[in-house]
């Protein structure tokens, strides 16, 4: 039996993970381990595959297998020189995961490493949740920072009649602080990863708030994926890559300034559209599409590391 270490920080969200998990562990001879669920300390030499989400460093190996996954650039002040950094400092590892060829080319690798792309997917269980019951205007999920201009979006709703709005995910201090009072803004902090269906699908509106502005807008989002899912009204802000994910799969959605200038009746009446096929987008469909069991299983045969594909 061989055993993958999937490494995740101590602040790290990744819900990609569970998704790695239920995949590998589909796989004959395979065992995969979330690094922050083992009690007590472990040894690195216990584990045949060491599975990294990269920052700056990082680990280094003798006789295992070293994956490096870059789901996202460089964020930030200096992005493009932090991503310089991470090329040259990081360690070299075996195989490298990108979310797309946009974020791999943003990184100056100088080597023949071999790479795969794996975009991000959404939990069956967004799918399966549907609520007729509506208990907010708006809900927006992810991460509250001043990082994301988030506070732009807040200001709306302070004072205005714009509805309720409910936010799913990790609050910065600063801006917890700021709007807590206002009864129109729902802060739900940090919750477990199964937990944010049910709420989110409380509202009418779904809104994918992403700065026009490197790295974010040539990303995937995956809110506007789990909105879909959630049959929520999509409104987001307008930039490179929306408009082409509203290209390729027939959708159209409400579009506001980074400003977030929206207007009620224009909403209200606003003929949305979605000819997304959601089974597309399922982790399981991704994780197949990625290739990447049959990248691990070929890779360099010094490491001995024999894996039977299903």
């Amino acid at each position: 039996m061989k055993k993958i270490l999937l490494v995740r920080g101590e602040k790290a969200f990744l819900p990609e993970i569970d998704a790695y998990l239920n995949y590998l562990n589909a796989v004959q001879g395979v065992t995969a381990f979330d690094s922050s669920t083992i009690d007590g300390s472990f040894s690195i030499n216990e584990f045949d595959v060491i599975w990294e989400f990269k920052g700056l460093g990082g680990m280094k190996v003798k006789d295992q297998l070293l994956i490096h996954e870059y789901a996202s650039l460089s964020t930030g002040i200096f992005p493009t020189i932090k991503n310089g950094l991470k090329a040259r400092i990081n360690p070299k590892p075996d195989l490298r995961i990108f979310l797309n060829a946009r974020v791999r080319n943003g990184f100056p690798f100088n080597d023949e490493i071999d790479y795969c792309y794996r975009d991000m997917g959404i939990d069956e269980s967004f799918l399966q949740q549907k609520n007729n019951r509506k208990e907010y205007d708006f809900i927006y999920v992810g991460a509250v920072s001043k990082d994301r201009e988030i506070d732009k979006l807040l200001n709306k709703f302070v004072g205005k009649n714009n509805g309720k709005l409910c936010l799913i995910g990790n609050v910065e201090n600063e801006i917890y602080n700021d709007y807590k009072e206002n009864k129109n803004l729902i802060f739900t902090g940090k919750i477990p990863y199964h937990q944010v269906p049910k709420i989110a699908s409380k509202g009418v509106y779904g809104i994918n708030y992403i700065p026009d502005k490197y790295p974010y807008n040539i990303q995937t989002s995956t809110k506007l994926l789990e909105y879909l899912a959630l049959d929520l009204k999509v409104i987001t802000t307008d930039y490179r890559w929306v408009r082409e994910f509203e290209k390729e799969n027939e959708c159209k959605f409400y579009k506001i300034s980074n400003e977030f200038d929206f207007d009620l009746k224009k909403l209200q009446n606003y003929k949305f559209k979605s000819g997304i096929n959601m089974n597309d987008y399922l982790w399981g469909t991704i994780l197949e599409k990625s290739n990447i069991m049959n990248k691990i299983i070929s890779i360099d045969s010094r490491k001995k590391f024999q894996i039977t594909a299903q």
